[in-house]
């Protein structure tokens, strides 16, 4: 039985903690955000609060909350980390004025008691560190990119060029060290192996692409269709109208942007090469949307296919995809 609802507003080094519970009047700590400081969270909470069973709530902000997460989730407790725009829109439903970590804290903590959020599943451990894994590839190539650009912005004196080839030149050997290790992951893994072997065989979509999404989107069965997983990735399409006005539709992008980023490029890809993503952007088109917009149902045409394959366990078969195009 749910003792009480804690409300964490995450930082960088610390993170505000807001209770609501049966046995107190709301209680706000701060710990470090650490180790020491996760363990000093439960500490309070069951020693000065009386609290055993509690249902945790925090914002989605990437790696400054993750440890925390996983730790509560180990230690048994219900977790939901929620979209920071629920949060947000809550406040405004509120008419909340003032904004302090605190504050933050307790609104957390409230929209967790009222709203019951779903509660979060961590990601299998082979699948957390490919996850690690392939946002590392993609910081370093991030970065190569930034330093390739600087070499060919003009002139450099022999020293600034010096450093700049060299810092290419480590980066480059980073990215060869982390692809094998990516490989040598997947190849350990024959659940990943058998996933990544699907994907490819869809066309737009290559090693690395497959290996990323295999990363970011969770076990493909805990969505009950594949239109969860559209929402998981921000690919709904969001309409705007009110009374005579009408706004221009697009994606909602309340999901996953990693996601949509790495379907970009297959889309424009399946555009030309995937027979299923011609046809449906052809329908599109024909129906006077413009390329934008064909592109973005594409992305979506697209994760449809990766669900379908994943789902099913058969590779990419175009007649299938082609009759519900």
């Amino acid at each position: 039985m749910i003792d009480g609802f804690v409300g964490i507003d995450i930082g960088k080094f610390k993170f505000d903690v807001a209770v609501l519970s049966k046995h107190n009047p709301t209680k706000h700590r701060t710990f470090a955000n650490d180790q020491e400081g996760f363990e000093r969270l439960l500490l309070w909470l069951e020693s000065e609060l009386s609290v055993f069973e509690a249902h945790f709530c925090m914002e989605a902000t990437g790696r400054y909350g993750e440890a925390l997460a996983y730790f509560l989730f180990d230690h048994g407790h219900s977790v939901s980390v929620v979209n920071p725009s629920c949060i947000k829109n809550y406040g405004r439903s509120k008419l909340k004025r003032t904004k302090n970590d605190k504050i933050d804290a307790v609104l957390i903590a409230t929209y967790c008691q009222k709203e019951t959020p779903a509660l979060w599943q961590p990601l299998p451990k082979e699948s957390r560190e490919l996850q690690e894994l392939t946002r590392e590839l993609y910081r370093l190539k991030d970065l190569l990119g930034q330093e390739k650009t600087r070499l060919k912005a003009g002139t450099h004196t022999a020293p600034v060029l010096s450093s700049i080839e060299s810092r290419i030149n480590f980066l480059e050997a980073q990215i060869q060290a982390i692809e094998t290790e990516i490989e040598s992951h997947i190849d350990q893994s024959p659940k990943l192996r058998k996933q990544r072997k699907l994907l490819v065989t869809i066309p737009g979509i290559g090693e690395q692409t497959a290996n990323a999404l295999l990363a970011e989107i969770p076990d493909i069965h805990r969505f009950k269709g594949v239109r969860q997983l559209v929402a998981f990735a921000g690919l709904v399409p969001s309409e705007k109208s009110s009374g005579t006005l009408r706004g221009q539709t697009r994606l909602s992008k309340v999901g996953s942007t990693r996601i949509r980023k790495l379907l970009y490029f297959p889309a424009v890809s399946g555009k030309r090469y995937n027979p299923v993503i011609i046809a449906f952007c052809d329908r599109i088109e024909a129906a006077g949307k413009n390329k934008m917009v064909a592109l973005g149902g594409a992305m979506r045409k697209l994760l449809h296919i990766v669900y379908g394959v994943l789902k099913s366990g058969k590779p990419f078969n175009p007649k299938l995809h082609l009759q519900r195009a």
